[in-house]
């Protein structure tokens, strides 16, 4: 690590900020800006934008742009934008505040630079730049891909947080007007992720711990978009529920936030996993152990993560519970403690009555990937370190697919984190008290009338419960691997649908049903007589018994519409199964759901499946095992405070 104070290295770090800003600082004027006379730098759309490649903590070199505000002020403030998963630094830049009437639709650089920020985009290391598209500004683009180390870490603590942390106190230290106590951060996916780990210090040290010359900057608002907070259990969810008292399904965890330890790990999202890594080898580099800059993790291999739980399988653990390999010990504690905000948690606590960055975090009901229970389970830290913390969810049909990313969602969420942003920035008082709020999800026949549902937790989402109990006339037994034949998978797959296009953001449609879960057990319930909103996650609670070392099971809820009308898929969800140091082999599971914000229509049913086989989605477990049950009970939150009660069969 470079020692403080060093002169040679202030004077090269500083020679690098010449070809990042104008060599004399640029005035605080209405368009029309005065022309540049650097060639890094131009006009795009009315905004100033300069391009570089710029060395960061470390000497790895990464691709830049700063956008400069278009209003006179006495000072501004900086927000940060950070791109998803082998994406780069255009894809938050626009050249007009619509942008793709998305989620970028008042959130772009040239909506931030006209409303007076200074706007840092990069692109991650170990990844390659790519040619505007679209309303992206085509700036100038190089990569910020190099060995040794500029490599994908997926944002490790110790060097893309760094990364960030870094270019954004280089632009502090070149812009005197640059407001080091108004500082925001925002990103989509991959950096949502980052935004909820960034929040977790509300003051950035390190660059000037590192070159004193380089100021400290103070974090005051993150804005994660479909963001994960625990990438262990969102990549493989275990479905064993977590908090204080480890059976909260709201707070659902790798483990316990100080360790990471506590849980199985879970059933891989396979279509997803092998996406993304595709993605990554595509448009980048991982890491396989070549970074040479010390770090307190060690060497890593992201490769040999990917080999060991994804190619190879589970077990993952032995009979004692503990990780069967060293392989497996490094993935879980790099996936959490330094991957995921939700173990950040001294960082947390040294901001809990105190100044605490405020967060206004959005997430997807049909996001399959990173879903809910990813804002859920960091609200439910914070509110339990301080119940005032300045903290707001916004939960609707965005994100990945299977997300429907309609434009009215998207114009309401922006306009309601824009609204929360530049409060907290302007100085104003926090909000009253944490809260979360819920847009109804809807499609094709069955469009939903239900309205917006807000509440102080987001167990308060739900004032009452339906619950439909199948009755089932003698025991199931399901035997693994049956249901690889099962259409239902790669129908609702999310990736699959998604297809050709990337399988990041969705917009493909909702899934709806070929026909009963071949190979597994399929209910339907008796027709509703009164509509019900379902919004909040739910679960179903099986009895059984169960023959194996490891195995899963997989459950689908679908409403069925009335004479021969379409069956959509509602929610899903998974189980992760581990005898004996997790599950016991008999008793009552409980499988938890997606969760989603749904309007029941009179005369409509619901139908459970409950599988060991949901591919291409998840990966199947390897042992063979078996899972014998009677009389499953789907239990779905509803926004009414009635108690309903179905039967199913």
């Amino acid at each position: 690590m470079w020692s403080p104070r060093t002169p040679a290295r202030l004077v090269a770090a500083l020679a690098l900020l010449a070809a990042f800003v104008p060599a004399s600082p640029l005035p605080a004027v209405a368009a029309p800006l005065p022309t540049l006379t650097s060639g890094a730098c131009g006009l795009y759309g009315g905004v100033r934008i300069c391009s570089a490649q710029v060395t960061s903590f470390d000497g790895t070199p990464l691709d830049a742009d700063l956008s400069f505000p278009t209003t006179a002020a006495s000072s501004h403030p900086l927000v940060v934008l950070l791109h998803g998963f082998g994406n780069d630094k255009h894809e938050w830049e626009s050249t007009t505040d619509e942008a793709d009437n998305g989620d970028k639709w008042h959130w772009n650089s040239h909506w931030f630079a006209t409303h007076g920020y200074y706007v840092l985009a990069y692109t991650a290391r170990g990844f390659d730049s790519r040619a505007a598209q679209g309303s992206e500004p085509p700036t100038p683009f190089t990569s910020s891909r190099s060995v040794p180390n500029g490599t994908i870490h997926l944002k490790s603590k110790e060097f893309e947080v760094r990364d960030t942390q870094w270019l954004a106190a280089l632009a502090a230290a070149a812009l005197p007007d640059l407001d080091v106590n108004r500082v925001a951060v925002s990103g989509g996916s991959y950096g949502g992720g980052e935004s909820w780990l960034l929040a977790s210090q509300a003051e950035w040290t390190y660059p000037h711990a590192v070159l004193a010359a380089l100021p400290v900057l103070h974090l005051q608002v993150a804005i994660p978009k479909y963001p994960w907070t625990d990438l262990s259990y969102s990549l493989a969810p275990n479905g064993h529920g977590g908090g204080p008292s480890g059976t909260d399904l709201y707070e659902s965890a790798q483990g316990q936030p100080t360790t990471g330890l506590g849980n199985p790990i879970g059933v891989v999202k396979q279509s997803y996993a092998d996406a993304l890594f595709a993605k990554g080898n595509t448009s980048g580099t991982f890491e396989v152990g070549t970074t040479v800059t010390p770090s307190s993790e060690g060497p890593i291999n992201i490769q040999a993560w990917f080999t060991r739980l994804v190619t190879v399988g589970d077990p993952y653990e032995g009979l004692n519970g503990k990780d069967a390999d060293p392989i497996v010990a490094q993935a879980r504690r790099g996936l959490t403690l330094y991957r995921s905000s939700y173990y950040q948690l001294a960082d947390w606590r040294r901001q809990a009555h105190r100044r605490q960055v405020a967060v206004f975090s959005i997430s997807g009901w049909t996001d399959d990937l990173f879903p809910p229970i990813e804002s859920f389970r960091q609200f439910k830290e914070l509110t339990r370190l301080d119940p005032s913390w300045p903290l707001v969810v916004g939960v609707a049909d965005v994100g990945h697919a299977r997300a429907q990313n309609r434009s009215a969602d998207w114009h309401l969420l922006n306009d309601r984190a824009w609204e929360f942003l530049t409060a907290r920035l302007g100085g104003a008082a926090p909000p009253a008290r944490p809260s979360v709020f819920s847009l109804p999800t809807s499609c094709g026949s069955t469009a939903s009338t239900a309205s917006e549902v807000s509440a102080a937790t987001p167990e308060g989402l739900s004032a009452g419960h339906l619950a439909v109990e199948y009755a089932i006339a003698a025991p199931v037994t399901l035997l693994s691997p049956t249901g690889v034949a099962d259409p239902n998978g790669p129908a609702t797959d999310p990736v699959a649908r998604a297809l050709p296009s990337p399988p990041l953001l969705g917009g493909a449609g909702c899934a709806t049903s070929p026909g009963p879960a071949l190979g597994g057990f399929t209910a339907v319930s008796a027709p509703l007589t009164n509509g019900v909103t379902y919004v909040g996650l739910g679960s179903v609670r099986v009895p059984y018994s169960f023959v194996g070392p490891t195995g899963q099971l997989d459950a689908r809820i679908w409403d069925v519409a009335p004479n021969g009308g379409a069956t959509v898929l509602v929610t899903r969800g998974t189980y992760r199964l581990d005898v004996p140091a997790f599950d016991a082999p008999r008793g009552t599971l409980r499988v938890p759901l997606f969760g989603n914000h749904w309007q029941l229509q009179p005369g409509h049913r619901l139908r459970l499946d409950l599988t060991e086989v949901d591919q291409p989605f998840l990966r199947p477990s390897n042992p063979p095992s078996s899972i014998t049950f009677s009389n499953p009970t789907l239990v779905l939150p509803t926004a009414e405070s009635a108690v309903t009660t179905l039967a199913g069969n």
